[in-house]
């Protein structure tokens, strides 16, 4: 199905004189990678703001066929399907035989990932979302069978990948080693110190691994592209102000506000509210870890600056895995 809509989106942009198919960050991908191809910088593609790992991937357009990014975005489409099948089941196995019994298959789950027209869509169009997300989702993969050192490694590559992920951090450090019995004495707060105390070994290997994957990579980039790397990867997202395809609650303010001196503080202070919930939601559900995740991943979005179509995939990824262990699974 993913096959035939790169075929759509390829016949959509050739004949159509108003309207494209397919996104211009496909464009962008593929510009920066004829740049590295030709043993240039990808920040010499104009608005290129992404991990030099981004244009790499696409590096196949110049190799290949211009077609081939796209291919790679479909992939990993499918191996997000296979690893929702795995959480799924891993979620049923917590149920009780009754409760297994009266909620929906792992296909019916694992399909509102795969066929969603949305999900579909997205990799077709060029968008590399899907790749932070599979990087996150192996990440929770090892981290669900406790090898900490694997799932760190996944974790600082999705942070270098694309800084959201970090968001998760705090959450994460708590889950692991979390004291089960104090929770059941419905003592959340508590359940946060384990048996061995709050700096455990496991949590500290994690925290460990996963900074040194970030920080390693993020100084390898530096290294070889400069200051340009850190200002343009990330750097610039802090100060970014944006009028234009944004559905952001912020929009109508950055419009009103993008020519005044103070807009970039104003922009800056629009994090305060963002932080303030993805803070809050960690704390208070970081036991239900794919609620705790989802509901950060809306919070987020919806106090973004800068929020495009893209961004939606990012808690829609995680809607199913919430589904399981809601009563709309079983009425």
């Amino acid at each position: 199905m993913r096959l035939f809509f790169v075929g759509v989106a390829k016949y959509v942009d050739e004949t159509s004189t108003t309207n494209k198919f397919t996104d211009t960050d496909y464009e962008v991908f593929s510009d920066a990678a004829t740049y590295v191809y030709n043993g240039e910088s990808p920040f010499k593609r104009h608005t290129y703001r992404y991990t030099p790992l981004a244009a790499y991937l696409c590096l196949v357009n110049d190799l290949i066929h211009p077609l081939a990014g796209k291919i790679v975005f479909c992939i990993c489409d499918i191996i997000l399907g296979f690893l929702f099948w795995q959480f799924v089941d891993h979620q049923k196995n917590l149920l009780s035989e009754e409760t297994r019994n009266k909620i929906w298959s792992t296909k019916t789950y694992v399909a509102l990932w795969v066929y969603n027209p949305m999900i579909v869509a997205m990799p077709c169009r060029g968008s590399n979302d899907n790749i932070i997300s599979l990087f996150i989702f192996i990440a929770l993969y090892y981290l669900l069978q406790r090898k900490f050192i694997i799932a760190g490694f996944w974790y600082g590559l999705a942070v270098h990948f694309k800084i959201y992920p970090i968001i998760y951090s705090f959450v994460l450090y708590f889950w692991i080693d979390m004291d089960y019995k104090k929770l059941k004495e419905q003592k959340p707060w508590q359940a946060i110190v384990s048996k061995n105390g709050f700096f455990t070994k496991d949590r500290l290997l994690f925290t460990v691994v996963s900074a040194s994957t970030f920080i390693g990579l993020t100084g390898f980039f530096y290294l070889i592209y400069g200051y340009e790397f850190l200002y343009e990867g990330y750097l610039y997202h802090f100060v970014r102000k944006d009028h234009r395809h944004n559905n952001s609650v912020y929009f109508y303010l950055i419009y009103q506000l993008f020519e005044e001196p103070n807009s970039t503080t104003i922009g800056i202070l629009t994090f305060v509210p963002q932080w303030l919930c993805i803070i809050a939601s960690g704390l208070m559900f970081y036991y239900d870890l794919w609620l705790c995740l989802t509901v950060q991943t809306w919070c987020f979005v919806i106090f973004n600056k800068v929020m495009t179509a893209q961004y939606y995939l990012w808690y829609l990824l995680l809607l199913p895995l919430v589904a399981i262990n809601s009563r709309a699974s079983i009425d």
